[in-house]
């Protein structure tokens, strides 16, 4: 059914809709021709569609973190939101996810978890800026999650993990390059936060630990906080839009195709190893 959702979705939005916000190319993309930036709105109601029906619980305060979220980025891809705006909503949509954990944890976690959850929304929305590359980050991460969880019988978890990685096989179909539709800062956002949701709870409930969500989804946060870190210490505009991210210059180089191939090795390297990991007793 989520998957059925969120087809019919692209459609609709590929169709009668083409003409809605659309992603303009300028001097930093790395498409040529303007593309809509309305995928994630596909992948959003496929997934809620698949909860509704489930016999899954959704605690109120994920619900109202990711309904949040969800909201404000749709304006911002309707209307350029300003980036303390976008920034202050993160950091309360991560604050939700940690006021939801059952039980407590030692005070200094929470700043950490909550610099760490705010970082990976917004490196999720850094790194879609190549054809393919964000769909299938999000297919082999949650694809390693969900496998780990539904071999150690956490059930819910497994079945969200698998909700999320259907829907984005959907949307891959169309956002392959050369892509028809884009994420957007609905469908990045709201991946950033799932990631951010699935490896807390799975962490907390001891589905595994903290090692493998950073082992499955190195490919995407070594990219973005070595540029990060990169453009502080020369001194640039870090906060503006560019194309020095690792993935951007091995497109510009190899082409978009063969750099996504190549990412897509790094990512089935990246869960293998946690899977190992996991084998092992480590993770």
């Amino acid at each position: 059914m989520a998957a059925s959702v969120s087809l019919a979705v692209i459609w609709l939005l590929l169709s009668r809709l083409f003409e809605f916000a659309l992603d303009v190319p300028n001097h930093r993309s790395l498409h040529t021709v303007p593309v809509p930036r309305t995928g994630g709105w596909a992948l959003v109601a496929g997934i809620t569609v698949a909860l509704a029906v489930s016999p899954l619980t959704i605690e109120p305060l994920v619900a109202g973190a990711f309904l949040l979220l969800i909201v404000i980025s749709a304006l911002d891809d309707l209307q350029n939101l300003s980036a303390r705006l976008r920034f202050a909503v993160h950091v309360v949509a991560v604050s939700l996810l940690l006021l939801a954990l059952p039980g407590s944890l030692s005070w200094w976690w929470y700043p950490v978890l909550l610099f760490g959850g705010v970082w990976v929304i917004n490196l999720y929305n850094f790194m879609d800026g190549m054809d393919g590359f964000a769909g299938s980050m999000t297919v082999f991460g949650f694809a390693a999650l969900g496998s780990v969880s539904a071999w150690r019988e956490f059930g819910e978890l497994a079945a969200i993990c698998g909700v999320l990685v259907v829907c984005s096989l959907v949307f891959l179909r169309y956002n392959w390059p050369p892509a028809r539709i884009f994420l957007g800062d609905v469908g990045s956002t709201m991946l950033g936060l799932a990631a951010v949701a699935v490896s807390l709870f799975g962490w907390h409930e001891g589905a595994f630990t903290w090692l493998l969500p950073l082992v499955v989804f190195a490919p995407f946060w070594l990219d973005a906080s070595f540029t990060l870190l990169k453009r502080v210490l020369t001194g640039a505009r870090w906060w503006e839009a560019h194309r020095e991210h690792w993935y951007q210059r091995l497109a510009l180089r190899a082409g978009v195709r063969r750099a996504l191939l190549m990412e897509i090795a790094l990512m089935l390297l990246a869960s293998v190893s946690g899977l190992v990991l996991v084998r092992a007793g480590l993770a």
